[in-house]
C-alpha cells in the first residue's frame, strides 16, 4: 500500500521539516549562548554514551560476575538481554507518563536513577539484587533515549538540528569504542569497579546538566491512546520499519561478527578485538559523516548506507581469506551502520513533528526489541548453517530495509 504523504512535507534539508514551534524554542534574551549550548547538547551526548556504556559492559565481565554471584554465565547475560528489552517496551509507555514535567527536570531524573542503579549493582549480594538494579536503570534508559535528541535539537537553531542530533547518538558509537572496553579493562580485577566507574561519570554529567541545561518545558504532548495513530502516517510507519529490518539485519550479522572473522576469514584470534576496535573508530567517523550528509539529502542518505552495508556484509563472505579485504569491508560495514541512527531519528522527527518524543519512543522500541530479535534470529543460522550464512541472513534483511526505503515519499527532489 502507497503510504500517505507526510505530516509536513519533507524537504532535502531534513531539519526544516522539524517545525520551530515544536522543537525549538523562541528566540530570547535567556536563551544561553552558542557555546553554552552546545556545551549543553554534548552533556547530552555524553549521558547517551554513560546509558550505553552501562547497558553493554556486563558483556566484558560475565566470567567474574558469574563467579562472584554464583550463577552461570548465560544467566548473568541476561542482565544485558532483559535491560534492553526492559528498555525498549517501557519506552512509549514511561515517556508518555511523563509528557507533562519539564524536559530538564526528567533528564535529571532519568540520569539520577542511572546513578542510583548503578550504585546497586555494585552493591549487588545476590543475582537477584544484581537483576532488580539492572532493570530499574533499563527503565530509565528507554526514556533517555526517547528524549535526547528533541533534547539537543531545541538547544540549537533549527538549521543544525541534525549536527545536534549527531553529536547524541555519537554517544553509542564512543561508548563502543572507549566506554565498554574500558569498563571492562578497570573491572578485570573486580567488576564492581566497572559500576562504581560508571556512577561516578553519571554524577558528573548529571551535574553538567543542571549547570548548562536551561528549563524547556514539554511540547508536543501525547496520549498512549494516541501512539498507534502516529503510526497511521505512511513515512513514519516506513521509518519504523526500516529500524525494525535494519537492526534486526545488523544484530543477526554483528552479534556473530568474531566467530566469522576467526573461522571463515581467517583472522587470528589476538587480532579480532583490534579489528573490532577499529570497527568502533570508523563508527565514529560514520555517525558525524552521515549526520552532514543526512542534513542535506536524508532519503538518499538513509537508502545509501543501508545498501553500502549490504554490500559490505556480502562482500565480506565473498572476499573469502583475503585479510586486507577484510579489514577494509569490515570498516566500511562500520561507517555505513553507525550513520543510520543520525539518519533514521530524523526521519522520525520529519515523519512526525507534532509529536517528536512519542515518535522517537516507538523508534526506540522497535530499535531495542530487534537487537533481541536479531542476535535470536542469528543465533539459529549460525547453528544450523554457520557464520557465513549469518551474514547472508543481514545482508536479507538490510536489503528488505532499502526496498522499504524506496516507499518514503518526499515532496520534491532531494
Amino acid at each position: 500500500m502507497t503510504p500517505s504523504p507526510p505530516s509536513r512535507p519533507d524537504t532535502a534539508t531534513p531539519p526544516a521539516a522539524v517545525p520551530d514551534g515544536a522543537d525549538h524554542p523562541p528566540a530570547s534574551p535567556s536563551r544561553p549562548g552558542a557555546l553554552r549550548s552546545w556545551l549543553a547538547v554534548v552533556a547530552v551526548g555524553m549521558g547517551v554514551f554513560a546509558f550505553t556504556t552501562t547497558e553493554m559492559v556486563p558483556i566484558g565481565l560475565l566470567p567474574s560476575m558469574s563467579r562472584d554471584l554464583g550463577v552461570s554465565e548465560g544467566t548473568v547475560g541476561l542482565s544485558v538481554t532483559l535491560y534492553g528489552a526492559i528498555a525498549g517496551l517501557f519506552a512509549p509507555v514511561l515517556t508518555v507518563a511523563t509528557r507533562r514535567l519539564d524536559r530538564r527536570l526528567l533528564l535529571l531524573l532519568v540520569l539520577g536513577i542511572f546513578v542510583a542503579g548503578n550504585v546497586f549493582t555494585a552493591l549487588s549480594s545476590s543475582y537477584t539484587v544484581l537483576m532488580a538494579s539492572r532493570l530499574l536503570t533499563g527503565f530509565a534508559h528507554g526514556v533517555m533515549w526517547s528524549i535526547a535528541a528533541s533534547i539537543a535539537i531545541r538547544l540549537v537553531p533549527s538549521g543544525q538540528a541534525v549536527r545536534a542530533t549527531a553529536v547524541v547518538f555519537s554517544g553509542i558509537s564512543i561508548a563502543s569504542v572507549v566506554g565498554v572496553p574500558f569498563g571492562a579493562f578497570i573491572g578485570q580485577s573486580d567488576w564492581r569497579t566497572a559500576f562504581w566507574a560508571i556512577s561516578a561519570i553519571g554524577v558528573l554529567i548529571l551535574a553538567a546538566v543542571a549547570f548548562l541545561l536551561p528549563s524547556l518545558e514539554p511540547r508536543a504532548v501525547a496520549r498512549l491512546s494516541e501512539l498507534p495513530k502516529l503510526l497511521r502516517d505512511g513515512n513514519l510507519r516506513i521509518a519504523t520499519l526500516v529500524t525494525a529490518a535494519m537492526v534486526i539485519g545488523h544484530f543477526a550479522a554483528y552479534t556473530y561478527v568474531a566467530p566469522f572473522l576467526e573461522q571463515d576469514a581467517g583472522i587470528p584470534s589476538e587480532w579480532v578485538s583490534a579489528l573490532l576496535l577499529l570497527y568502533g573508530v570508523a563508527g565514529v567517523i560514520g555517525n558525524f559523516a552521515g549526520g552532514a550528509a543526512a542534513a542535506r539529502a536524508l532519503r538518499t542518505t538513509t537508502l545509501a548506507c543501508i545498501l553500502l552495508l549490504a554490500t559490505a556484509v556480502v562482500l565480506l563472505v565473498v572476499n573469502g581469506r583475503w585479510q586486507p579485504g577484510t579489514i577494509i569491508l569490515l570498516l566500511v560495514w562500520g561507517i555505513a551502520y553507525t550513520a543510520l541512527p543520525v539518519c533514521l531519528q530524523t526521519l522520525v522527527f520529519a515523519s512526525a513533528p507534532q509529536a517528536p518524543e512519542a515518535a522517537t519512543s516507538l523508534y526506540i522500541c522497535a530499535f531495542n526489541v530487534s537487537i533481541a530479535l536479531g542476535a535470536l534470529a542469528g543465533g539459529w543460522v549460525v547453528d544450523a548453517s554457520g557464520p557465513s550464512a549469518v551474514m547472508f541472513l543481514g545482508a536479507g534483511f538490510s536489503v528488505f530495509a532499502a526496498l522499504l526505503m524506496t516507499r518514503y515519499r518526499v515532496t520534491r527532489p532531494e
